[in-house]
């Protein structure tokens, strides 16, 4: 198997044992008595420490090599889910969650991996990859945990049983990068790399790069607001139509199952046909309305195409912006820029699940939905602002070359 496919294959499975857990974590730690503020600080630990550990990871993978930071981050996911199956106390959940946190860094070295393997002009299909992939989780994983809550055991293991599967589907992506996966960095970059940029001096040279910060900027707000989703939407079911966790996790895999078309079979001829910056403000745009159509939702039909409209918009947003990023940043410094964006986009998450979380607790239902909407609108006009001025820099460097050239 290609070193690409094996990224796919590790990158799947990381992250059905996630999507398996992610549907069902608000609903059980409610069931278990946990209030608003403390379900919101469960699912925000995760981000706040990774907003710490990501750029040390990231930095760390472009001195001492992709392959070496996986294994370590794969490791600690295993552990987190395996104590979060062990315990259901809110101390030790915070704890689990911590370490998955600190420990976080599957994606963003999996992304800085195929910005390795890949050229530039092929950069976003292959990050596309990895959206597919996580596509794809989105369907397995909840689909999974529903068929496991029907499991006929006693209530107590029942809610413990998807933790400790997730577990086990992140021990089998650590074993898939300790024995299959190859090494994608020559060392002697990676010394290079380190030599060149060797502190947290360096990181404001890097945001200070054309494009570099403005698309770390689109990339963060646009999570902001799909984080909604993923933090609220099982309980915004529950609250809105009733729905048990068991189908929320369905309605999870319907919104996997549109996002791994889009990225998967999509993505490629479209940024081929339109180019990543039209589809990048596309993908915004449908953000913006799936948000304000998910906020009115009063059925299940409604919500169900509001659902498909935010996997259309993640699914076109989300690797055109990662892979504009990636093309606006020196090859040396790829793991260095992907663990500031993923910072970036953690600490969104981190502010949007505890805040959506506590005024979801309030009552508020449609809320959150409203401010993602309005989130999503203001990452469409910084995504404009950068995309203009990139051409307007294009048309001027292409205006001194012909005159320079009508000079000779």
């Amino acid at each position: 198997m290609s070193p690409l496919g094996l990224i796919f294959l590790i990158v799947l499975t990381d992250l059905i044992g996630f999507t398996l857990v992610m549907p069902l974590l608000g609903p059980f730690a409610k069931a278990y008595g946990l209030d608003g503020f403390q379900i919101g600080l469960v699912l925000a630990i995760y981000p706040a420490c990774q907003l710490v550990a990501g750029p040390i990871l990231g930095r760390l993978s472009d001195r001492y090599g992709r392959r070496p930071i996986l294994i370590l981050s794969q490791a600690g996911t295993s552990l987190s889910f395996l104590m979060m199956g062990l315990t259901h106390e809110f101390g030790f959940l915070l704890l689990a969650r911590a370490i998955d946190g600190a420990s976080g860094g599957n994606i963003l070295v999996a992304q800085a991996y195929v910005a390795d393997i890949t050229t530039r002009e092929n950069r976003s299909r292959g990050l596309g990859i990895i959206g597919a992939a996580f596509g794809l989780g989105f369907v397995l994983g909840p689909l999974l945990g529903a068929a496991l809550l029907e499991l006929p055991v006693s209530p107590e293991w029942r809610t413990r049983v998807p933790f400790l599967v997730a577990a086990a589907f992140s021990t089998l992506a650590w074993l898939l990068v300790l024995f299959k996966l190859p090494e994608s960095r020559k060392i002697a970059e990676s010394k290079r790399s380190a030599d060149r940029l060797p502190s947290w001096r360096a990181l404001p040279k890097l945001l200070a790069r054309p494009g570099v910060g403005a698309f770390i900027g689109v990339g963060a707000l646009s999570i902001l607001a799909f984080a909604v989703l993923e933090g609220t939407y099982s309980l915004f079911l529950q609250a809105r139509l009733g729905l048990s966790a068991g189908r929320a996790a369905l309605a999870f895999a319907a919104l996997g199952l549109a996002s791994a078309i889009v990225q998967g079979g999509l993505i490629r001829p479209l940024v081929k046909r339109f180019g990543e910056p039209t589809l990048l403000m596309v993908g915004l745009f449908l953000s913006f309305l799936g948000f304000a159509a998910m906020a009115s939702a009063n059925s299940i039909p409604s919500v169900l195409l509001a659902t498909l409209v935010l996997a259309t918009a993640r699914g076109l947003a989300g690797p055109t912006c990662s892979g504009l990023l990636s093309r606006s940043t020196p090859e040396e410094d790829q793991g260095a820029v992907f663990g500031l964006s993923t910072s970036a986009q953690t600490a969104a998450r981190m502010i949007t699940f505890f805040v959506a979380n506590l005024i979801l607790g309030r009552g508020q239902i449609s809320t959150p939905y409203w401010e993602a909407a309005l989130v999503s609108l203001l990452a469409l006009m910084l995504a404009g602002k950068v995309l203009f001025a990139s051409r307007s820099q294009d048309f001027c460097q292409k205006s001194q070359l012909h005159t320079d050239g009508g000079g000779d």
